[in-house]
């Protein structure tokens, strides 16, 4: 499998919003980090912070690929990622992926994506304007 069919595995792999399905694609090692935020290091540390993502979002979690490129080992995306806030309505957060994958397992994964855009959405501010065209 190549580097970016293993991210869009992976990607795809989200909205089943189950950590033990998304295992076999993460390295032992992997450091998973939202830019601007602390590092999720190892496995277990990663799987904890997806595990915390899917109950705080308990209605919805889903990456929607826009855009992939990879290179090697390097694949980068543009996604949005769905979440419901809590007004109900399914909001699509614009973000950038960076990943590294080796012998078929993320090895490291950074999301690029803008933390004031997120609280607009939760808040129920209209973001129409502020999302990209796709």
């Amino acid at each position: 499998m190549s580097a970016k069919e293993v991210v869009q595995q992976f990607c795809d792999g989200m909205v089943n919003r189950d950590v033990e399905s998304l295992r076999p694609l993460l390295a032992d090692e992997v450091v998973y980090q939202n830019a601007g935020m602390p590092a999720a290091e190892g496995i277990e540390a990663t799987l904890a912070a997806l595990a915390f993502q899917f109950e705080m979002f308990a209605d919805s979690y889903e990456y929607e690929t826009i855009n992939a490129v990879s290179e090697g080992e390097v694949v980068m995306n543009e996604r949005l990622d769905y979440i419901r806030g809590p007004d109900g309505n399914r909001h699509g957060l614009p973000v950038m992926g960076s990943f590294v994958v080796r012998d078929a397992k993320i090895v490291r994964w950074t999301d690029y994506w803008d933390s004031s855009l997120i609280a607009k959405m939760m808040s129920g501010e209209d973001c129409s304007s502020l999302l990209p065209r796709y």
